[in-house]
């Protein structure tokens, strides 16, 4: 096996140039001929003919549209599962208190969030593949796996969680740059399939975002909260409203917290973040 770290930038000895941009050709007409097979693929199966993770063919009656092998291996957040009491993210083994560590290190001002699996790589192909293949049908299928989830959760978790129900739903808005560049909202998508499931109104115009952000992947969680910090804007009166915010991904809560902060400015009483996933329980070295 080769050491990463001795590469140099130089050509391998034992090929030509010309065999090496020909591998480089190859490389990239395997990479364009599997793209127009998925394309293809596409046109020949409706949607609910294949699984939303992995693309294999399936009948109708698979759950979520869900092959049997993906079903599976989604990390699901079942009932009885440890999950912070904040966050709502999945607490590790060797976690034995009620708050994740990234809870304990920064309290939030969202009152709860709730999450129905934990972020890993089928989680990411989902996602994946409704904001960038464009499978917006997926939007509502996370939309019924959220429903699903409020429905296993037992009756104190319900009181202790929502304290009075749910006044609105409301997604988290895209920049508009992002959102012409895409042609949807994904957090619209899911808010709306969850929102007819629980008769409630879903107002995908109460959140504003006011400025564009930079790409949080790679930053840290305090540059996360700097770099969303006034991002939000709140387009009309929430008094007294208890408002669930849905998004496809928490990670550090920064952004549920800037948009909890926004609303409870508006008037909100409690501010509710949900998605379909979240992040894991990790333990600083």
């Amino acid at each position: 096996m080769k050491d990463s770290s001795s590469y140099s930038g130089q050509t391998d000895p034992h090929h030509t140039p010309g065999q090496l941009a020909a591998r480089s050709s190859a490389q990239t007409f395997a990479v364009a001929v599997t793209g127009l097979f998925k394309d293809a693929l596409d046109l020949i199966y409706p949607s609910g003919l294949k699984c939303i993770c992995c693309g294999a063919i399936i009948d109708v009656t698979r759950t979520y549209s869900l092959c049997n092998q993906c079903m599976a291996r989604v990390n699901w957040i079942i009932p009885g599962a440890r999950t912070c009491d904040r966050c709502g993210k999945l607490l590790s083994a060797n976690n034995s208190g009620t708050t994740c560590f990234s809870c304990r290190e920064n309290p939030h001002v969202f009152h709860r969030a709730l999450a129905c699996s934990q972020y890993g790589a089928l989680e990411r192909d989902i996602i994946f593949s409704m904001k960038y293949r464009g499978h917006t049908e997926i939007g509502d299928i996370l939309g019924e796996i959220m429903w699903d989830r409020l429905q296993s959760l037992d009756e104190m978790e319900k009181h202790e969680i929502f304290q009075g129900g749910i006044h609105v739903i409301a997604p988290v808005p895209l920049s508009r740059q992002r959102l012409l560049a895409r042609g949807f909202n994904q957090s619209y998508l899911m808010a709306a399939g969850l929102a007819r499931r629980m008769e409630a109104p879903c107002d995908q115009n109460l959140l504003r975002r006011i400025r564009n952000t930079s790409a949080m992947k790679s930053l840290t969680p305090a540059e996360r909260r700097q770099n969303i910090r006034g991002a939000f804007q709140v387009t009309r009166d929430v008094t007294g409203q208890h408002v669930m915010v849905v998004d496809d991904i928490y990670t550090t809560g920064s952004t549920a917290d800037e948009i909890a902060t926004a609303l409870m400015a508006a008037g909100a009483a409690r501010v509710i973040f949900f998605t379909f996933a979240a992040g894991a329980d990790v333990v600083k070295s």
